[in-house]
C-alpha cells in the first residue's frame, strides 16, 4: 500500500471514505453507488454496496470499493462484518 491512492489520503480524506462505506453497508439496494471526493486534495472514490450473506457466522456485506488520488487508482471487493458489538468490521479482502 506504500504506493497506493490510498496511502495518500489525509484523515479527513479516510473520513470521507468512510462515511460512504457506512452509507453503503446500511443501503438496501445492491449495486447502489456512493461517491466522495475531497474539496481539499486530489482524493476520490466510489463504494458500490454489493451482495450480503454469512460468513464464519456472522452478518457480512460485500463493497466494492475504489479509491483514486489524482491519476493512481485502485480497486478492490472487501468484505465487511457485522461484530457482535454491533459494530461493522473490515474482515478483509474477498477472494475469487
Amino acid at each position: 500500500m506504500k504506493n497506493s491512492a490510498f496511502s495518500r489520503f489525509s484523515v479527513a480524506d479516510q473520513g470521507l471514505m468512510m462515511a460512504q462505506i457506512h452509507k453503503a453497508i446500511a443501503s438496501p439496494v445492491d449495486g447502489e453507488a456512493f461517491e466522495w471526493k475531497s474539496e481539499k486534495s486530489r482524493a476520490s472514490g466510489v463504494v458500490t454496496a454489493l451482495e450480503r450473506g454469512k460468513f464464519k457466522g456472522l452478518e457480512c456485506r460485500n463493497l466494492r470499493i475504489a479509491n483514486a488520488w489524482g491519476s493512481l487508482k485502485e480497486e478492490g471487493v472487501f468484505r465487511f462484518c457485522e461484530q457482535p458489538q454491533g459494530q461493522w468490521k473490515l474482515s478483509g479482502p474477498v477472494l475469487d
